[in-house]
Order: C-alpha cells, then sequence, then structure tokens
C-alpha cells in the first residue's frame, strides 16, 4: 500500500521558510498526520501558520539590529525563494544579491 505524499510545493516552503529550531519534527507530524487522513487544505493552512509565525519571530529578532542587515537577509531569502518557484534564474539572483550587499554596506545605521 502507497502512503500518501502531501504538497510538494507546501512541504518545500517549509522547508525554506518554517521555523529553524523545530523545523524536522513539525514537518514529520505534519506528514504524519496528512497520511493519516488530514485534507490538502489542512496542510497547507498548517504550512502557512507556521512559515508566518516563522517569519513574524524573525523580522521580531531582527529589530535589533540595523536595518540594512534585515533588508539584505530579506532580499536573499527573496531570492531563494524566487529561484525555488522558477521566477528567478541562479544568475539572475548572483547578480542581485552582490548589488544589495553593496548598498546595505554603504548604508548607515540609524
Amino acid at each position: 500500500m502507497s502512503q500518501r505524499a502531501p504538497p510538494a510545493l507546501a512541504t518545500w516552503l517549509i522547508e525554506q521558510l518554517g521555523p529553524v529550531r523545530h523545523r524536522e519534527s513539525l514537518m514529520g507530524d505534519l506528514i504524519e498526520q496528512f497520511r493519516q487522513g488530514q485534507s490538502e487544505s489542512w496542510y497547507w493552512r498548517q504550512v502557512v501558520i507556521a512559515v508566518l509565525l516563522a517569519r513574524l519571530h524573525f523580522v521580531r529578532s531582527m529589530l535589533a539590529i540595523p536595518k540594512a542587515k534585515l533588508i539584505l537577509r530579506l532580499v536573499i531569502e527573496c531570492a531563494i525563494l524566487a529561484v525555488g518557484l522558477g521566477t528567478l534564474t541562479w544568475a539572475a539572483a548572483a547578480n542581485k544579491v552582490p548589488c544589495t550587499i553593496g548598498i546595505c554596506l554603504c548604508t548607515k545605521a540609524p
């Protein structure tokens, strides 16, 4: 008997943007619940909630550092997400991220 596979994009999103500390155990619990009969919409809802909470925690932790570093981190995460979704090539990302690093290094902290 083959087991149901959860939605690949939702699984990829939680791998990339989910909570760092408990990512693997959370993913394991979600997949287990999905295979025990939870729906795809339930799985997606859980992934979206986990990613939003992880991003909220990230933003709150970044408030203590200069804005330039926060911008750099967000640009890098967006580039990784865009490459993963196929809307940006690695070459284009490689051109954009160093430009952002240069801007961040030239920006004075408040």
